[in-house]
């Protein structure tokens, strides 16, 4: 779906160069999130999601070169 929507705001060449996942303890690390809510999601988040609560993502894309969007082919 991100790929989508880079490709739906006129982006080439787009690529997913890494996804990995962060956990509650790599989220820990940013100041992100108040340590209250940080506390809140160990309580209550199964054990088993601790290590994968959300995923880095790093995407390339370029803009297209000027001129290029109104070109015809």
């Amino acid at each position: 779906m991100l790929v989508k929507k880079f490709a739906n705001v006129g982006f080439e060449e787009i690529g997913v160069t890494d996804r990995r996942p962060f956990g509650l303890e790599d989220i820990r690390r940013y100041s992100l999130f108040s340590p209250d809510f940080l506390d809140f999601l160990q309580r209550t988040m199964p054990r088993s999601r601790h290590g994968e609560l959300v995923y880095s993502t790093v995407v390339t894309a370029r803009k297209p070169r000027e001129g290029a969007a109104h070109a015809v082919h």
